[in-house]
């Protein structure tokens, strides 16, 4: 097949930049650690960090093979590709059990810092969050997998969610946090839901509500986020996760 027939589309490019910025952005912190950074990091931050890798990687192969038109190949590795989302999800949740828990201990977080609920809440209520979204959309994705428009869509609004931590990362040499520091994510993050409705728009001339609500579970996570703290919503969950 020609690369003029491939169908290097919208989701293929997506798919590019978020491995590329998962790379960049775990450069520092964990593929490189040692160059950059004179601590270590503990067992499950390895094991979140080894499976997000997988899951972006697993994200643009399946897309590159939609784009060559080997749909057969897609299918047949979407079983292998559910079962990592399984274990991605996981390990996400075990990441918040186990910050959770040092919560709780009061113990000293690898990076030389005690945690607590000041400082540890917001954080912990934003990841469940985008967490618990982006594993109800890969059921969307799984469960809508034979009507394409949904599946695609399900898949991508997800990975904008599991992105949120590496982009974090990538964004950082900018220092927009010094202007607010919710500002790395807002600035980026937004701009990826808002391009599939663009996408959607010119493409397809109309909206798709998959896409319209991933565009608004962002929307609503930072009132949502301070909703929680008002009400020490993120005291009860740490106290709840940190139980072990």
């Amino acid at each position: 097949m020609t690369f003029r027939k491939s169908r290097f589309n919208f989701f293929f490019i997506w798919s590019s930049l978020f491995l590329l910025i998962t790379i960049i952005g775990f450069i520092p912190s964990f593929l490189l650690r040692p160059l950059f950074k004179e601590t270590g990091i503990p067992s499950y931050f390895i094991l979140h960090g080894a499976l997000m890798l997988l899951w972006f990687l697993g994200f643009f192969h399946q897309n590159f093979l939609i784009a060559k038109g080997k749909l057969i190949n897609h299918k047949k590795n979407g079983i292998g590709w559910f079962i990592l989302a399984f274990l991605v999800a996981l390990a996400n949740f075990n990441v918040l059990i186990r910050m959770s828990g040092e919560v709780i201990d009061g113990k000293e977080s690898y990076y030389g810092v005690v945690r607590t609920v000041k400082n540890t809440g917001r954080l912990i209520l934003g990841n469940l969050y985008l967490n618990l979204s982006s594993a109800i959309l890969i059921l969307i994705g799984y469960i809508k997998r034979k009507n394409p428009n949904v599946h695609k869509r399900a898949l991508f609004g997800a990975c904008v969610f599991l992105l949120a931590p590496a982009l974090d990362r990538f964004m950082r040499p900018f220092n927009l946090e010094e202007f607010h520091p919710a500002l790395n994510f807002i600035i980026f993050l937004f701009l990826i839901p808002i391009s599939l409705i663009i996408y959607d728009l010119i493409r397809y001339r109309r909206l798709y509500l998959i896409s319209i609500i991933i565009l608004l579970i962002l929307i609503f996570i930072i009132p949502l986020i301070t909703l929680g703290i008002e009400y020490q919503l993120d005291r009860s969950i740490i106290e709840f996760l940190g139980l072990r």
